[in-house]
């Protein structure tokens, strides 16, 4: 069957609260064109602060959920600026647009992303697509991960011998999972996300090729801890909201505290977590790809070489590991319109495969 192709802008602004990830692909959401047309606006620091306090903050904070639509405005504004900037408007059918993800709860079948689609929309007068999770989380699923049906795709493309992995390392890291039948996706644990909160501390962004961890002992007491969260006592499908982990965080002095030792700890956490998701998979996998941030940590990847076999990253096949997740945007809303599936039973725990992602066209009143 054909299915109809769209230029397509995905944007996508992940938990790292970094900036914003454009990316112009042409596809049908089966097959994708690339267009190497990229861009990156990073978030203005205000922003960023005050994006980070609301993450971080925003399950605890009556006010902060009463208040946020103040910030959404805000933050509606530093994607219309993007959109101008990257200079790639015009080349576009569609803006896909998944918003910034503040809180998820699979517990509680909430996952909340913020953004105004609809003033989106009418500023450029373009159709958008967005709210990916809901029809999922309306029909019993997680609502996460969205990666999974891409990251099949880009498996494919590269031609690898089955079974194959491709595994995101942002600020969860997410496995996708495929061996020519089966479909598995889910969270494998923490990626960049403590690593990355303890450099904020010091008014750090992040450890620059995890040179700080690479110089500490690991603490395996404290790492002992970490891994006995029942978060790796559950099966697969399953997600996570960016501070889950944090609870073991919030008892540390930082003023005290052996900082080399503690990113040693927590780097040898996520490449561990990794190596459990990996372990749990239902056949022996050929192929391991990276993709995301994490990639960037030499360090970590040296860990995750050491742990693992056939590693690769994305870098390798000459694909954008940076730009995934806004072709991810593009890629499902091409589904969305095309009414394919995008999240399945074994990636999100949904009923049923199932389309999800909402329509809107430009309005004069909005």
């Amino acid at each position: 069957m054909k299915y109809k192709f769209f230029n397509i802008l995905g944007i996508m602004s992940g938990t790292s609260a970094d900036g914003i990830d454009i990316s112009l692909v042409r596809t049908d959401g089966i097959s994708v064109k690339r267009f190497n047309k990229n861009f990156f606006k990073p978030f203005p620091k205000k922003i960023a602060s005050e994006l980070k306090f609301i993450i971080h903050n925003y399950n605890k904070s009556f006010n902060l959920q009463k208040n946020i639509s103040k910030f959404e405005k805000k933050l509606t504004k530093e994607y219309i600026n993007a959109i101008i900037k990257s200079n790639l408007i015009n080349e576009c059918d569609v803006i896909g647009f998944h918003g910034q993800s503040i809180s998820h709860n699979p517990e509680k079948k909430l996952s909340l992303q913020i953004g105004d689609a609809q003033l989106i929309s009418n500023f450029f007068n373009k159709k958008i697509i967005y709210n990916f999770r809901k029809n999922d989380i309306d029909n019993n699923g997680q609502g996460a991960p969205l990666a999974p049906i891409y990251h099949k795709s880009i498996i494919e493309e590269l031609n690898l011998e089955l079974p194959a992995c491709l595994i995101n390392i942002g600020g969860i890291s997410n496995i996708s999972y495929w061996d020519g039948k089966n479909l598995i996706g889910f969270d494998c644990g923490p990626g960049n996300c403590l690593m990355d909160y303890v450099m904020n501390q010091y008014n750090l962004k992040y450890d620059f090729n995890g040179e700080i961890a690479s110089s500490g002992k690991i603490d395996f007491n404290f790492l002992d801890i970490l891994l006995s969260d029942s978060f790796f006592l559950q099966s697969y499908p399953k997600s996570l909201d960016k501070i889950y982990f944090d609870q073991y965080l919030k008892t540390k002095n930082f003023t005290s505290i052996n900082k080399s030792n503690l990113m040693a700890t927590l780097s040898e956490f996520t490449s561990l977590s990794i190596k459990r998701g990996i372990k749990i998979l239902p056949k022996k996998v050929k192929n391991i790809i990276f993709c995301g941030g994490g990639t960037k940590n030499n360090f970590l990847m040296d860990k995750l070489k050491k742990k693992l076999k056939n590693v690769h990253s994305l870098f390798e096949y000459d694909l954008i590991s940076d730009f995934v997740e806004a072709e991810l945007i593009a890629y499902l809303s091409a589904r969305s319109l095309n009414k394919l599936p995008i999240t399945f039973p074994n990636t999100t725990g949904v009923d049923k495969a199932l389309t999800g992602g909402f329509e809107l066209n430009p309005t004069k009143n909005h």
